[in-house]
């Protein structure tokens, strides 16, 4: 009886393992790891057994970095990427906008329509009589015609009453309607030049003597127009045209005269001033102008001449008086440069005068004791002594610092007698 129970207890496994079988590699193969309780004696607790899952993470190196500071600073990162990226968004988006902008300002920009004398017209029309088509426009052109009349006698009327602006736009309407209108091309070259409109006035004109070459009426606007915008080469042109077709004219001399000083052509403007005053004697602004060219030529004692005259003409014309000084000083005259000087510091005070001794172009004369004896009288010894140094510091022969002297010392005065021997004589 106790056999049989062996027997059968031998042939059943231990409670709560039935299922698993016999063959398991968990039991049956060998073990891979050291068992927990070997050497479990000798261990410390300093010591820690190496199992295969320590094994397995032997290979990593110690991380150093805090994994927050990489979070803050991915997040600081991306965020300056953001900020980059809505600059760049903002930057186009402006950009976009101001583009948009000039397009459509492009667009709706009125480009202002030019003056009709600005334009280019065809001033002859083929016409045959013979054709009945031709007749129809002809009938129409009169009609063009009578509207560009009823214009100009409009534009009368508001010159009277002084309305300019709309009188330039009638006589421009006009225009339009007959580009050779003589009318309205005459009144809109005078109105031009009276408002400054000078490019334009020069056109109309030049589209008057188009109609007709020989108005020397014309010709002479033509003249006044481009003396005003001073295209000397066009003045010289059209005066040379002028003299060669019309008896002489007085202005176009001054003209032609004016331009070639500007050009510098002084021989040339010495021989055309000269004929303006063969014909107008006492014409003060071209003896001026002769005077100045005759000055630049260095023929001091021709324009001492018209300098004298002009002194007559006005004897209180300040810049007169310099001039005669100047040219009396090159020329080497120092007593009359003295009396000149004698005469302007009566009239127009000492220290003008003062300001003219000072001059270079007076060196000439600067060592004559007449000269010396003048300028110690007038302005003092240490003023006298001070031009002598400007004077050498000019030549190179003085480095030292010289500060001009721009007053009267007070303990000297001018000599009474010498201003009024000046004056006397």
């Amino acid at each position: 009886m106790r056999n049989k129970k062996k027997n059968t207890g031998s042939g059943r496994t231990p409670s709560g393992f039935e299922n698993i079988p016999i063959e398991s590699d968990f039991y049956s193969g060998s073990p891979t790891e050291q068992p927990l309780n070997q050497d479990r004696n000798a261990s410390h607790s300093g010591r820690v057994r190496k199992t295969g899952r320590h094994m397995a993470v032997q290979g990593r190196r110690k991380e150093t970095v805090d994994p927050r500071e990489k979070m803050a600073l991915l997040a600081i990162l991306k965020t300056s990427v953001m900020i980059l990226l809505l600059i760049m968004a903002f930057f186009l988006l402006w950009k976009g906008i101001k583009i948009y902008e000039e397009s459509v300002w492009l667009k709706e920009q009125v480009v202002p329509e030019p003056s009709p004398v600005l334009r280019n017209v065809v001033m002859v029309e083929d016409f045959d009589i013979e054709d009945k088509n031709a007749r129809a426009l002809f009938a129409d052109r009169v009609e063009i015609w009578k509207e560009a009349d009823r214009l100009v006698r409009s534009a009368d009327n508001l010159l009277k009453r002084n309305n300019y602006e709309q009188a330039i736009t009638r006589c421009q309407d006009a225009l339009k309607l007959d580009p050779a209108h003589v009318g309205a091309l005459e009144r809109l070259g005078r109105l031009y030049v009276e408002q400054g409109m000078i490019v334009e006035a020069i056109n109309s004109y030049i589209r008057l003597l188009s109609v007709d070459p020989s108005r020397k009426d014309h010709q002479e606007m033509l003249l006044k127009a481009l003396n005003q915008y001073q295209d000397d080469d066009a003045v010289i042109y059209v005066a040379k045209w002028y003299n060669e077709q019309n008896p002489y004219n007085e202005n176009v001399q001054r003209y032609l005269a004016n331009a070639l000083l500007r050009k510098e052509d002084y021989p040339a403007a010495v021989e055309a001033y000269e004929r303006v005053l063969k014909d107008a004697p006492e014409d003060t602004i071209a003896m001026a102008q002769l005077a100045d060219v005759y000055m630049i030529l260095k023929e001091y004692g021709k324009a001492l001449e018209v300098l004298e005259r002009l002194r007559e003409f006005n004897y209180r014309e300040q810049r007169y008086y310099r001039k005669i000084v100047v040219c009396n000083a090159q020329m080497g005259r120092s007593l009359e440069t003295v009396q000149t000087l004698g005469k302007a510091a009566h009239l127009f005070g000492q220290n003008v005068v003062i300001g003219w001794i000072q001059d270079p172009m007076l060196d000439p004369v600067r060592e004559d004791r007449t000269f010396q004896a003048f300028a110690d009288r007038v302005g003092g010894e240490e003023f006298r002594k001070w031009l002598e140094k400007v004077a050498k510091a000019m030549d190179g022969n003085e480095e030292e610092d010289i500060a001009p002297q721009l007053n009267l010392p007070e303990q000297q005065r001018p000599d009474a007698t010498l201003l009024q021997r000046n004056n006397q004589q």
